[in-house]
């Protein structure tokens, strides 16, 4: 399948992989890479030297293009934008801030660049610093949100109206149906970070996997909302704790310096009750881990055969 973000991108496939701090490193970057999609180094926990490694990492196990997630806000973006730079990675997806402050930069260096967004103010604001794309990510997302929380029904096609660039739809998509779905808003493209989590190229903790398949449909819920940093987690005793610490009416800095720091203790320790288990709504939905390309594969096979069922709905 063709379409504008596979021609801007260079890919087989209009799929991208979201970054997760602590997860997304060269390994499943360059799965995703391989497989037909964007793979994704996650710049959030890496210092400079790390992510240097990573994308030499990355280079040396795929031909194909993929990008470094350096989230704005953090004190590491400036680092980790000059490392992009120097060594001429050729994708950065900018997420959690203002794209003003690195796309000229990075655009000037011959870096395409697409950001992360979750309301029609920053879709603008995106428009207006020039990035060549944006991944529009709705409430059903795993991980950081909006605090508007716009679905992803919702959010894409306004945000496809709005700017005339390429969309990425993010939130709430593991499969051949969420991708129709998407195509059908105006997207075209994919993101996914949750059913990513459940391949086997991920180097996340086994637990993580495991408790990832064992989800329900209601398993997961949102901490933050009190303190403007909102996460998408799975409800177990970590998540208690935040959303009772929030209702006590605790400091914001108790609640973020908790809700932050759990991740690497579930990602990495594998603690899946007291750490951050950063998983979408769709948690639900997903099964089995496979490999990436069989993934992709099974994704782009099923939406072909769903869409010439679709054909039916058309009158003649």
């Amino acid at each position: 399948m063709e379409t504008r973000i596979t021609q801007l991108l260079g890919i087989r496939y209009p799929i991208l992989q979201g970054a997760m701090a602590w997860i997304t490193g060269w390994e499943i970057a360059s799965a995703v890479s391989n497989a037909g999609g964007l793979g994704t180094i996650a710049s959030a926990t890496m210092e400079p030297d790390q992510l240097v490694d990573g994308i030499r990492r990355t280079r040396a196990s795929t031909h194909a293009p993929f990008a470094v997630n350096i989230p704005i806000r953090l004190p590491s973006s400036e680092a980790a934008v000059e490392v992009a730079i120097a060594e001429k990675v050729p994708i950065v997806v900018l997420a959690a801030g203002d794209p003003m402050t690195y796309a000229a930069k990075l655009r000037r260096a011959g870096i395409l660049v697409l950001q992360v967004l979750f309301s029609l103010e920053m879709a603008d604001r995106s428009r207006e610093a020039g990035v060549d794309a944006v991944i529009a990510m709705g409430v059903e997302a795993g991980g950081n949100l909006g605090p508007d929380e716009l679905s992803t029904l919702v959010l894409v096609p306004q945000v496809v109206r709005r700017t005339g660039l390429p969309v990425v739809a993010a939130g709430g998509i593991c499969d051949a149906q969420g991708f129709v779905a998407a195509l059908a808003l105006g997207a075209e493209g994919i993101q996914m970070g949750t059913r990513i989590l459940a391949t086997r190229e991920c180097t996340v903790h086994p637990n993580y996997q495991d408790a990832l398949i064992r989800a329900g449909d209601v398993d997961t819920t949102v901490t933050g909302r009190s303190t403007g940093l909102e996460f998408r987690v799975m409800k177990n005793g970590l998540a208690k704790k935040i959303l009772t610490m929030e209702k006590d009416g605790r400091s914001r800095e108790d609640i973020d310096a908790l809700a932050i720091g759990g991740l690497r203790k579930a990602a990495v320790d594998g603690d899946v009750d007291m750490g951050s288990v950063m998983m979408g709504q769709v948690s639900g939905m997903i099964s089995d881990v496979v490999p990436v390309a069989e993934l992709f594969d099974k994704i782009m096979r099923d939406s072909s055969a769903r869409l010439r069922e679709m054909v039916k709905y058309v009158e003649p």
